[in-house]
């Protein structure tokens, strides 16, 4: 049975205009949605100084305020900081493609660590939170074999962040090619949750697991040798 997400997605999908880059524009499709949208949400900050070892980062932490006196950042940003750290210490913070809300108003991430010297300061709740979306550019020969590698990576750093197991996860691929051999690990790792959508000179390609902490990564379609 089809979410009410899942079906605006698809509607979107089949309308998109073809110059469309779903990566990053398809939040701009979703003015009417009663869902909220935000792109590139943040879901992880380095925890403390001990871990940064470039100087020029380190620097830039100090002398803007994100080192407290015992060598630990924030739990709490404003947009102004999540961008100063994505422009000048991107290895810093993980943000996903998009994260989508059960209302317009999209709650602000707060940070904490379970650990004291956890490496990461990850997402405390997810709470107003509905799905986490992944999108993917995948070429015309784009095999199978290359096609699971690439959803596997994104897996397995969604799950790093374990609040985020909890959401529906969604993954777009666009591609102007055949899309059978993604259509094969569509159909491994979302069984029968997956579609394909024809749009002009484009398919684009989704699966989504509700939650994304149901998704079995056991098995294989293309086994490690």
């Amino acid at each position: 049975m089809l979410t009410p997400l899942i079906k605006e997605i698809q509607e979107v999908l089949q309308k998109a205009p073809s110059s469309t880059q779903m990566k990053e524009t398809l939040h701009l499709l979703f003015d009417e949605s009663s869902y909220g949208w935000s792109k590139d949400y943040p879901v992880a900050i380095v925890h403390e100084k001990t871990r940064i070892k470039d100087p020029s980062t380190l620097d830039f932490f100090t002398q803007n305020n994100l080192i407290d006196e015992e060598g630990f950042t924030p739990c709490t940003y404003d947009d102004a900081q999540i961008e100063k750290i994505v422009t000048n210490a991107p290895s810093c913070i993980q943000r996903v493609n998009y994260i989508v809300a059960q209302t317009k108003t999209i709650p602000k991430p707060l940070f904490f660590n379970k650990f004291k010297h956890d490496y990461w300061k990850k997402i405390q709740s997810v709470e107003g939170l509905e799905a986490v979306i992944d999108v993917s550019v995948l070429e015309r020969d784009t095999s199978a074999c290359e096609a699971e590698a690439t959803l596997r990576a994104i897996i397995r750093k969604r799950k790093e962040v374990h609040q985020l197991k909890k959401l529906t996860f969604v993954w777009i691929v666009e591609t102007e090619g055949n899309p059978e051999n993604i259509e094969a690990v569509l159909k491994h790792y979302f069984e029968e949750a997956y579609t394909l959508i024809q749009n002009v000179d484009k398919t684009y390609c989704m699966g989504w697991s509700k939650p994304l902490q149901s998704i079995n990564m056991r098995y294989f379609v293309c086994p490690p040798k």
